[in-house]
């Protein structure tokens, strides 16, 4: 095998390697991941690295004793995921989330936010 086909095999393997361990990490949310706020938000958005099977991702929202404060409405559109928020006091709150993405792997987080 000559160099030019060497580079174009390990150039597609790097890809292929790449789309098979693809899952969807959470690339960024509003409110932002450890913030602090001055006004409630009426929602929660989580912005995802890949597309996400709607009937099988949730997002959740708890206050600092973990009652859930969220409408339970979680909707997906992509790689992007909201849940309304009901009337928040001033507190810490932990936003969860499992998502499975197109490709079916399943990945979850959590992280918090605080409303002054």
């Amino acid at each position: 095998m000559n160099t030019k086909h060497l580079i174009v095999v390990l150039a597609v393997s790097l890809i292929l390697a790449r789309i098979a361990n693809a899952h969807a990490f959470l690339d960024h949310a509003d409110p932002k991941v450890g913030s602090t706020i001055h006004e409630a938000p009426s929602q929660v958005t989580l912005w995802m690295t890949e597309g996400l099977e709607p009937a099988f991702s949730k997002l959740q929202v708890f206050d600092s004793k973990g009652t859930e404060v969220d409408k339970k409405d979680t909707k997906v559109n992509g790689s992007t995921m909201t849940v309304s928020l009901s009337k928040l006091a001033p507190g810490k709150y932990r936003v969860s989330w499992q998502v499975v993405a197109v490709d079916t792997h399943i990945t979850s987080g959590t992280f918090e936010f605080t409303v002054q």
